[in-house]
């Protein structure tokens, strides 16, 4: 690659949420803004990176929000409304939400009034908030401030990459972004949108509604804050459990249980192969569809990854023993501050440095944390071949 060819990866502190910022080419340089974490990610880190490209005359190639999860889309809404006097190009946004959901040849109905109450009263819920207050306004719950709204309300390229219609595999599985990159689908498919779909129905019956295309918008708002607290019950009690006196070899011993929360399923996940280099993204993706996926993509060998961001913030459920025997790098991020659900789980530290290499895994964490820190232990580092490093002494960037 050529010297002045550089990537950049800046993974923000986001709280136990996810924000990754991907920055790459000689002089004018391209970049991607992947999950924008929380409220304060966004207005601590986020904004003032996006403020510098564009006075750099530069502009976002793709925002992508991988999924329906407080702790990745909230940051997006003040984003996109400090963007409605458009402050920064954002050229194509990636985000599935029910309108990419809903079959063409449902039945079309007129919204009824009690439909209507029934959906504004879900609104007024707002999003699930999992972000320490201190002191921040929380997030208005009105109608058209949710994410789907902002994109339509700023006419944005919303899923124009896949003709307007949802991201997914089926619907098509490489996007270049210019002669030097690409994005190659590793998830969601169909089935895992239908998944999404059908918890959606379920969560609606409980509510006496039924799906009306003619006021498409409000459901749309009240898809994507209802979802939220629902991925909040689904999360509950869905870790793994360890004590503080295990060994590596004991970790390695226990067996991961895949996750099946359909929300996590919709996760997009992808490869974004930028020359010879490839880095892994995977959002809180489950690891059966990426497993398939990259079998496709390479069905003999192992698939080296020039960094491999970890699934769920390193969950154990988000993990398989056969994709770990896929994949590969020297560079593994974990974007956590463990304060939700202990992540990332030991299991899952264990089973990424219990393989055996020819080559030192650097593990990179943007917090440090409990589970950090308990495989911060000189033995079995130069036992397993791996090291520890903490992206606040770097300000939060890695270069790939």
């Amino acid at each position: 690659m050529n010297s002045l060819f550089s990537i950049t990866l800046n993974i923000f502190p986001a709280l136990n949420g996810d924000s990754i910022l991907v920055s790459y080419g000689p002089n004018e340089k391209k970049h991607i803004l992947i999950d924008c974490g929380y409220v304060r990610t966004y207005n601590t880190f986020i904004k003032k990176e996006l403020v510098e490209i564009a006075n750099n005359g530069e502009c976002l190639e793709k925002l992508i929000i991988t999924h329906i999860d407080s702790d990745h889309i909230w940051g997006a809404l003040p984003l996109l409304k400090d963007n409605q006097k458009k402050f920064i190009e954002i050229k194509e946004v990636w985000h599935n939400t029910f309108r990419h959901l809903s079959n063409d040849s449902e039945k079309e109905e007129d919204i009824s009034n009690k439909n209507e109450k029934i959906l504004k009263k879900i609104l007024s819920r707002g999003y699930f908030n999992n972000e320490p207050k201190n002191g921040e306004n929380q997030i208005s719950a009105e109608q058209g401030t949710t994410l789907g709204a902002l994109l339509l309300k700023g006419d944005y390229s919303w899923n124009n990459d896949f003709n307007k219609k949802a991201v997914c595999i089926e619907n098509k599985q490489i996007v270049n972004i210019d002669i030097d990159s690409q994005i190659i689908l590793l998830s969601p498919n169909k089935e895992k949108l239908d998944n999404l779909k059908t918890l959606w129905d379920s969560e609606l019956t409980k509510y006496d509604l039924k799906y009306s295309k003619e006021d498409g918008e409000l459901y749309d708002d009240a898809f994507e804050m209802l979802l939220t607290w629902v991925k909040e019950s689904q999360a509950k009690g869905i870790q793994a459990i360890s004590s503080n006196k295990m060994q590596i070899k004991e970790l390695l011993a226990s067996v991961p249980i895949e996750d099946k929360t359909p929300t996590n399923g919709s996760s997009i996940s992808f490869i974004l192969k930028i020359k010879e280099k490839k880095l892994l993204f995977l959002a809180d993706s489950h690891p059966g569809l990426i497993l398939k996926s990259l079998l496709e993509y390479q069905p003999e060998g192992i698939i080296n990854f020039d960094s491999i961001k970890v699934s769920h913030h390193g969950s154990f459920n988000n993990i398989s023993l056969d994709l770990l025997e896929k994949i590969d790098s020297k560079v593994h991020i974990f974007s956590t501050n463990g304060n939700k659900h202990n992540h990332p789980d030991k299991e899952t530290i264990a089973h990424i440095v219990g393989r055996k290499s020819e080559f030192e895994r650097k593990l990179f964490f943007n917090y440090k944390t409990l589970n950090s820190e308990y495989f911060n232990n000189e033995d079995w580092m130069k036992t397993y071949n791996y090291s520890i490093h903490y992206l606040n002494q770097d300000n939060y960037k890695i270069n790939v």
